[in-house]
């Protein structure tokens, strides 16, 4: 079994669920976003090349 982060597919490089900061940072409230820390839409993400890029790779790697 593998998991992928769906910040890491789009580029997204803001900290997800930092441990005890639940009141100084938004942790489980913020949205997937770009590398520019735009929201990206579900379309967005499906489209993303580098989700692609990175699907690609697993594949390869499961043969």
């Amino acid at each position: 079994m593998l998991g992928v982060w769906l910040p890491d597919t789009v580029g997204d490089r803001r900290p997800q669920n930092l441990p005890g900061t639940w009141d100084q940072y938004p942790n489980w409230r913020l949205p997937v976003a770009d590398a520019e820390g735009c929201p990206v839409t579900l379309e967005e993400l499906a489209g993303s090349p580098r989700l692609h890029a990175l699907i690609d790779v697993l594949r390869a790697e499961e043969g």
